[in-house]
């Protein structure tokens, strides 16, 4: 098992969604590694929490693939590799691609206005280096997008999926420039108000792909390095 780290204790709200961020990074970082256990009574004494908001963060990492417990097991971290997340990229373009087919045809002139604000706060919190804030301004944009499609099982499996805490591992992880990322959402809102079906697409497309596969390459690189 991976030695403890020295973590901050986490006292915000919704703590077991920050516990299930730290993890996140954690086995990306590579201090838990693939076959490592994960006690939930020895976590949240690490953590300054309770066992409950632990528990609740390893169901979600076991539903994303990022543990594995199967009966009678312990809870072990699983072997995650460029493939799988390519996977998750491949689910996550097929279903936001479906839910802008469909916002195009009937999102409101106030509802991209919404999405603008949520942009230009999002450039702000860039240009004030407040990347904890950009990223959840990210999750929230794309989530509003889907929103917008009218369709609540897409809306609902979108949030199944937990797309947004890729979108949190990806943010934190990539080097690309935060402002960068920020501004190129911009792209999106046009195509959004040309009510162009094709432009949209191509505009999800390529704005899913551009921001997730640096994080593919980052794995892939570092499963190399494993090897050499």
């Amino acid at each position: 098992m991976a030695e403890p780290s020295s973590r901050k204790r986490l006292t915000r709200s919704v703590l077991s969604e920050q516990i299930k961020e730290q993890l996140m990074e954690d086995i990306f970082h590579k201090k838990y590694k693939a076959g490592d256990r994960i006690v939930e009574s020895a976590l949240a004494r690490e953590l300054g929490v309770s066992q409950a908001s632990v528990r609740e963060a390893l169901r979600s990492l076991i539903a994303m693939g990022f543990l594995e417990n199967e009966p009678f097991k312990e809870i072990t971290v699983r072997s995650f590799t460029a493939q799988d997340l390519m996977e998750v990229i491949t689910v996550r373009i097929a279903l936001e691609t479906l839910a802008c087919q469909l916002a195009v045809k009937r999102i409101s002139d106030e509802e991209i206005d919404q999405l603008e604000d949520i942009v230009n706060e999002m450039i702000r919190a860039s240009e004030q280096g407040d990347i904890d804030k950009r990223i959840h301004l990210n999750i929230l944009f794309h989530e509003k997008l889907v929103e917008t499609s009218g369709n609540k099982l897409i809306l609902q499996l979108y949030k199944y999926m937990r797309f947004g805490t890729w979108s949190l591992l990806t943010g934190r992880l990539s080097d690309m420039d935060p402002m960068y990322i920020s501004t190129r959402h911009r792209i999106l809102l046009d195509a959004l108000r040309s009510r162009d079906p094709e432009k949209i697409t191509a505009a999800i497309q390529d704005h899913i792909e551009s921001t997730s596969l640096p994080l593919g390459e980052l794995l892939a690189k570092e499963k190399n390095s494993d090897h050499n």
